[in-house]
């Protein structure tokens, strides 16, 4: 299996499907109410079970991975080009390509769910409002719209409004990506700190997830490309230490999953889990970015182990299942053959474990098809435009390949 393939990085794409594996996870979890314990015994183990309970309930945080990726991929075609004295792209194919990425599956899931009744409004001006905040990517600045339409939408946002104040980054990074970093880092906590301290905390994890709050991640990515890139060119003899950045990633791994399992453990806690990612966010941004950078230059068997065929197939559809499995999995509830409604008393085992197995395939078929049918040829219609094309090329193939 090739580890660049397309102008993308297939551990990049790894960590995509085990960001999106999470976010649905989280979201079927959170109607079903389906566990996630596997009975196990081992002779003379004093182990009973396994249980994945934790990365279930706190699968939000596949989220914040997503962000961590876009800062890695949005700036790697510059970091090379800054590096390698090249040009770098300009601003036309940057937005450019973003726009044909993002906005046509979005215009797409928010026309469908419209006609199928998603916005019900007391009059035209709710409506308007609702649909021009969700064009302008601001829907998610107000209580009213942040969850309006499909609840998965005030992402989006965040991504967008990143993507408007990353020109400016870009210019700051390339000279002082530390310095940089750290500063995204401090204005990030500072923001979650001013959140938690504000008197008016019925808006609490509204703030919290608006992208002052997110910073960390993006500048996490942008270091990761940075530091990729520097690698690849000035220090090549650091970058054949696979075993060293094996070890690196796996380190970032196990602290993911401790710092999940940790928030599992708060559950009950007052304002779970806006308390908890006040004090950890940053912490989950640097596992991010140790499980990502390490995996670049990975032993290889590693490599090929993030880069599975499932996790490849789960990254290439990630954004429209992202866009959809929410609308599909709350949509199935209502339909009068299937017996699913009580879920919401989640008092019948065999429904709840019937659940997942309807709503998964159906999810990933739509998902699917409409990545293949609509995504993808509105994004090689768009790669046929000469001022859409990359203009940074891989520097080798077997150690760096152009942000998709």
């Amino acid at each position: 299996m090739e580890l660049v393939r397309g102008g993308r990085i297939a551990t990049i794409d790894g960590l995509r499907g085990i960001a999106i594996i999470l976010v649905v996870w989280f979201h079927v979890w959170q109607i079903s109410w389906q566990g996630a314990v596997i009975p196990f015994h081992l002779p003379f183990v004093n182990v009973t079970e396994i249980s994945f309970q934790p990365l279930a309930e706190t699968g939000f945080l596949g989220v914040a991975l997503f962000f961590f990726i876009s800062g890695f991929v949005l700036m790697l075609p510059y970091a090379q080009a800054h590096l390698a004295g090249t040009a770098p792209p300009s601003l036309q194919h940057f937005f450019g390509r973003r726009f044909l990425k993002i906005v046509p599956s979005y215009v797409l899931v928010i026309v469908v769910l419209l006609a199928l009744g998603a916005g019900t409004y007391t009059g035209f001006a709710d409506g308007a409002r609702d649909i021009v905040f969700h064009l302008l990517f601001i829907h998610n600045w107000f209580g009213v719209t942040n969850a309006s339409i499909d609840g998965v939408l005030w992402s989006l946002g965040v991504e967008i409004q990143f993507y408007v104040i990353f020109p400016l980054l870009v210019l700051a990074f390339v000279r002082r990506p530390l310095t940089s970093t750290f500063v995204l880092f401090a204005i990030a906590n500072a923001w979650r700190i001013w959140c938690t301290f504000s008197p008016n905390h019925y808006y609490y994890e509204q703030r919290l997830a608006q992208l002052p709050g997110y910073i960390d991640f993006f500048a996490a990515g942008m270091l990761g490309a940075f530091a990729y890139v520097a690698i690849a060119l000035q220090r090549p003899e650091l970058a054949a230490r696979r075993w060293l950045f094996t070890a690196l990633s796996l380190a970032g791994f196990v602290g993911l999953v401790l710092l999940a399992n940790d928030c599992y453990a708060h559950r009950t806690d007052h304002e779970w889990p806006q308390q908890w990612v006040v004090q950890w966010r940053s912490a989950v941004a640097l596992a991010c970015l140790a499980a990502g950078l390490g995996s670049l230059f990975a032993a290889r068997g590693f490599q090929l182990v993030l880069a599975n065929r499932v996790l490849l197939f789960m990254a290439a559809i990630s954004y429209n299942l992202y866009l959809w499995h929410q609308p599909i999995a709350r949509g199935l509830l209502k339909v009068p053959f299937l017996p699913f409604a009580t879920l919401e008393q989640h008092n019948d085992a065999r429904l709840m474990l019937l659940y997942p197995l309807v709503v998964l395939p159906i999810a990933l078929g739509v998902s699917a098809l409409i990545t293949y049918a609509f995504e993808q040829p509105v994004l090689r219609l768009g790669k046929r435009r000469p001022e859409l094309l990359p203009t940074v090329m891989p520097i080798a193939p077997e150690t760096l390949a152009e942000a998709p």
